[in-house]
């Protein structure tokens, strides 16, 4: 049983709440002012760039109940849009962001057609089909879009002068990269839970839990789905364009088939019906495809023996069952009992509740019985 409790939405409530939030903005702002090392930042920066990415997952899968294993086209359209602005046409970093946000949503939209008719593996297999025909689209048009070798972009993006930070340190031009993906990424956090706490949120909640009750309940189904495949396209095409903003080069093996498992299995290990899942998910992404391989391409135990991607994927395998089994709900999910141990927060009631209470009524008000 908790040891204390706080009713919904008091002030109590609400200063816990800003608290946290204001002490995580904190800690997100002055960590890299702490880190002296250069890859520890750049670390930090993609667990940003691919918290937006699962975030996106999230709101298709865990919000709406619609399966893709897709999502690595769509990074990969936000992050050519940018590279190829930027290169082709000297436009400014965050200004190719809208039209990554534009292109990929109408990708979504035309992937999220197929979702109204089929389901299941069926949907997963449609999706999956996207992610494999992207870097064969990517390598069919080398002079647009680089080909193999990939596009880069002459220059990175650069902070304005009267910015804090020094970029004239090695870890200034990292840093300066942090902050703008950060922004970017808080902006997006914001609208994601704008949606799901909208209207058009509550539907998507009722088609994920019962889609025949929803739409008999009034609920349209095919413009939800639609409308959550798109959004979802849009999320991930930030996130290929923040990581451009982070690394200006792109290339066809940055977005294969391998990115769009890695995020589903990271959407499930951070909590895919939270928010905020998308957090410790990123940092489960990037300790895999980063820490994990290089640990084990330095062994030497690893000659003659399946390479650091074959451990990745074998690591990823086993967390996936792991999770499955002892954390269904993820790490917010684990993260929240703990904290009901000891603090418990009751829902509050709706406003007004006591007139439609239930009240039997006493013995000198119940009818009289006719004799016949």
């Amino acid at each position: 049983m908790a040891r204390f409790t706080i009713e919904e939405g008091s002030t109590a409530h609400r200063n816990l709440r800003w608290g946290g939030g204001l002490a995580a903005a904190a800690v997100l702002v002055v960590l890299p002012l702490l880190i002296p090392s250069v890859a520890q930042i750049e670390t930090l920066t993609q667990i940003v760039c691919y918290s937006v990415a699962i975030l996106g997952l999230g709101l298709l899968t865990g919000h709406c109940g619609q399966i893709s294993l897709g999502h690595s086209a769509f990074v990969g359209i936000g992050g050519y849009t940018t590279v190829i602005l930027v290169a082709d046409h000297n436009w400014p970093y965050l200004a190719t962001i809208p039209v990554s946000v534009v292109l990929c949503l109408v990708a979504g939209a035309l992937v999220g057609i197929p979702a109204l008719r089929i389901r299941g593996l069926y949907l997963a297999t449609v999706t999956l089909a996207v992610a494999a025909l992207f870097p064969v689209l990517v390598n069919k048009f080398p002079s647009f879009t680089g080909g193999p070798n990939g596009k880069f972009a002459a220059e990175e993006m650069t902070a304005p002068d009267w910015f804090f930070v020094n970029p004239y340190t090695p870890t200034g031009p990292p840093t300066d990269h942090y902050y703008a993906i950060l922004a970017v990424a808080a902006l997006m956090f914001l609208i994601a839970g704008n949606i799901v706490r909208s209207r058009i949120g509550r539907a998507m909640h009722a088609v994920r839990d019962a889609p025949l009750s929803a739409s008999a309940a009034g609920v349209r189904v095919a413009p939800v789905k639609i409308f959550a495949f798109a959004v979802s396209a849009a999320f991930a095409g930030v996130a290929g364009s923040l990581l451009v903003i982070q690394v200006p080069a792109v290339s066809d093996a940055r977005f294969d088939l391998y990115l769009s498992i890695f995020l589903l299995v990271a959407l499930i290990a951070g909590g895919s019906a939270s928010i905020w899942g998308a957090i410790p998910g990123a940092i489960v992404f990037v300790v895999l495809r980063t820490y994990i391989a290089d640990w084990a391409e330095s062994l030497d135990l690893l000659s003659g023996r399946p390479d650091g991607g074959q451990i990745v994927g074998i690591a990823s395998g086993a967390l996936l069952i792991a999770f499955v089994f002892l954390l269904p709900g993820g790490v917010i999910d684990g993260l929240a009992r703990l904290r009901r141990r000891v603090l418990e927060i009751v829902p509050r009631p709706p406003h007004d509740w006591e007139r439609y209470r239930f009240a039997a009524p006493s013995r000198t008000e119940q009818p009289a019985v006719r004799e016949s």
